[in-house]
């Protein structure tokens, strides 16, 4: 019994050690001959805390599966998820959307800003879900927090203006400052430049170095941006899966 236990806490120091990590991960959608898309097979990924990781390839190779993955917007087939030290993959729907608020800030490919609401009221949203963790933050906090994250976006004198008159390169900063707004151990970004000009482009690039290097946030970034796969500490490539 205490050899058990030894391998137990074990495997538990060795999961504690990734902000996030994908044991042997299966990734296959549709049920028949017809529909079938064997996405990923067998995927092993491991990032350590404060690691900046570039994820590339082709389109249809499974980047935007593998940030939803690691996010649990999408589930493995079979296979093991990590996230902070906890088996996602245990997880109830409900206790992954709690731990996703305390954990993981992210800029889906697709943008779910609400247009109705100011750039203020869209950025402060992921802190209501925060305030039903053990975090909670009185209005106070949550508006300290929210100018502190628009003033580093160089968003700030934007904060009244309704969301649905915004370009779409201003959109894509909203939904980046709303990823951060929360301090989230990790970042998970898919193709977070693609809509931006080169200005808006270069300050997140400028952001995202300066966060990765002094708060030591855990980096995740889908992109074809060859200046944004430079910064990363690792570029990961994926290939498409050709249909057998």
């Amino acid at each position: 019994m205490e050899q058990v236990g030894l391998t137990r806490r074990r495997t538990q120091e060795r999961a504690a050690a990734y902000a996030i990590e994908l044991v042997h991960v299966r990734k296959v959608y549709g049920h028949n001959f017809q529909t079938r898309k064997e996405v990923f097979l067998d995927v092993s990924l491991r990032a350590v805390p404060g690691e900046f990781i570039a994820i590339s390839g082709p389109i249809g190779c499974g980047k935007t599966t593998l940030v939803n993955l690691i996010a649990g917007l999408d589930r493995p087939n079979t296979g093991l998820i990590r996230v902070q030290g906890v088996e996602t993959t245990r997880l109830t729907d409900d206790q992954f959307a709690e731990l996703r608020s305390m954990t993981i800030g992210l800029v889906p490919q697709v943008q779910s800003l609400l247009d109705d609401l100011t750039v203020f009221e869209n950025v402060e949203v992921p802190l209501y879900f925060l305030a039903q963790s053990k975090q909670k933050l009185d209005g106070r906090s949550r508006r300290d927090r929210v100018e502190e994250t628009l003033k580093r976006m160089g968003l700030l004198s934007d904060a009244r203006r309704k969301v649905g008159a915004l370009s779409v390169g201003e959109r894509q900063m909203i939904a980046i400052a709303r990823a951060l707004v929360t301090d989230p151990p990790i970042l998970l970004m898919d193709e977070p430049t693609e809509s931006l000009d080169p200005v808006m482009s270069d300050m997140v690039l400028e952001l995202l170095r300066g966060d990765n290097m002094t708060r030591g946030r855990t980096v995740v970034v889908t992109s074809h941006d060859k200046n944004l796969s430079s910064m990363a500490s690792r570029t990961i490539r994926l290939k498409k899966r050709l249909a057998p």
